[in-house]
């Protein structure tokens, strides 16, 4: 039975390390792990495997004829580290027993210097992932971010403050535990003109955050800032919204956006992900922007142009909402399915040809589980002493997933 222990380095000063960690190391037959983590361990005179990558680690020990074996990672074995990897393929083997020995994470170090708790922060990490900084930091009140070198606090602030976000404070910690550990705090607009080491860590904070309780609210039609283009009403956004069939994190098109009311009660739904409201008169792009800036969903996107153009370029759609397509229905729904064919597509239409329109293009690219809905709502309106009904245009909703075939 071979033993391996994935343990925690901690923040990167040895003196931060745990007694449990130090007695394993010294324990281990042989140490794998980074350049960098080994050489502050070469007076042992362990045997040494040097890798980063979670597979040849894995094949390593597998091959291997040590009894024992301490994987060195940085940080808490636990937060963002090699060691979630390394325990799903070395768990599946039944002659290898492994323990994880947590440390102090960067988190919980920066939190410390910074005199805030931490039980209440948003993590996420640059590492190797698609990282959507805007929708992380306006649905949370603290948001800490693990950089990295081509994604450091400069660029993320750039970001920041190119969505209307350069006001927001942000903290910085460069070469944390270290003699020349570094900690800076300023807006954001500030932080993105300065550069820093590749080990950094940063907190957005963000008090005007859009809360749990608000992203599920439904919004009134008079919230909006409208002006002469026609308005997705509120029923018929929450039929429309829902059959999207969203998660959090998507990506989601809405062409032919108009005030931007679908856009931004769409993108309430989507705490990790973005929408982008596609738009071809520039008055009516700009009634989405007052919107976004109302409701502070920086999420949003405004893409000005019209489909099927303006969408080429944009990344590939989950979702895709059609609330007008300038006679370009047929190419809109083409290019969106090229772009992923098995996208949910939702179609708003008013008059009868439109309908006819959408449902042939349902049925000529093959798309699963179409349904139909027509709504004809009514609400009351004040007259005096008495209350009147007043009924809304009839509206067309066409839904339904892509299948995959072109």
């Amino acid at each position: 039975m071979k033993k391996v222990s994935i343990i925690g380095l901690g923040i990167g000063n040895l003196s931060y390390i745990h007694n449990k960690a130090i007695e394993t190391i010294k324990s281990c037959d042989c140490l794998i792990g980074a350049k960098r983590m080994l050489k502050d361990f070469m007076e042992l005179n362990k045997q040494t495997y040097e890798s980063s990558n979670a597979e040849s680690i894995c094949n390593y020990i597998a091959q291997g004829d040590y009894k024992s074996y301490g994987i060195l990672v940085s940080g808490d074995s636990g937060f963002y580290s090699l060691s979630k990897k390394i325990t799903e393929i070395l768990g599946t083997y039944k002659d290898i027993r492994l323990e994880n020995i947590p440390a102090i994470s960067s988190l919980q170090y920066f939190s410390s210097k910074l005199n805030i708790p931490w039980d209440d922060i948003k993590y996420v990490s640059a590492h190797g992932r698609n990282l959507n900084i805007i929708s992380n930091v306006i649905f949370n009140k603290k948001t800490f971010i693990l950089t990295s070198g081509d994604f450091g606090p400069g660029s993320i602030c750039e970001i920041l403050t190119s969505k209307g976000l350069g006001h927001l404070k942000v903290s910085v910690g460069e070469k944390l535990s270290y003699d020349d550990e570094r900690i800076v705090e300023g807006e954001a607009h500030a932080i993105a003109e300065m550069t820093f080491d590749g080990l950094a860590v940063m907190i957005v904070h963000n008090d005007d955050y859009i809360s749990a309780d608000e992203a599920y609210r439904s919004i009134k039609d008079e919230e909006f800032v409208t002006g002469k283009a026609p308005m997705t009403k509120s029923e018929v956004r929450t039929v429309s919204i829902g059959k999207l069939n969203l998660k959090s994190d998507y990506t989601v098109y809405d062409i032919g956006a108009g005030t931007g009311s679908v856009s931004v009660e769409t993108a309430l739904k989507l705490n990790n992900g973005t929408l982008y409201a596609v738009e071809r008169d520039d008055d009516t792009a700009y009634l989405i922007e007052k919107n976004i800036e109302k409701f502070r969903m920086y999420n949003v996107e405004v893409i000005r142009g019209t489909a099927p153009e303006a969408i080429e370029n944009l990344p590939k759609p989950d979702a895709c909402f059609i609330g007008g397509s300038s006679g370009n229905m047929d190419e809109i729904i083409n290019t969106v399915l090229q772009k992923n064919p098995y996208v949910n597509v939702v179609i708003n239409t008013i008059t009868l040809q439109s309908l006819n329109e959408a449902i042939s293009c349902m049925e000529k690219y093959r798309f699963n589980d179409v349904e139909i809905v027509s709504i004809t709502a009514a609400k009351s309106k004040k007259m005096g002493r008495y209350d009147l009904m007043m009924g809304q245009n009839p509206i067309y909703i066409i839904s339904g997933k892509g299948s995959g075939v072109l």
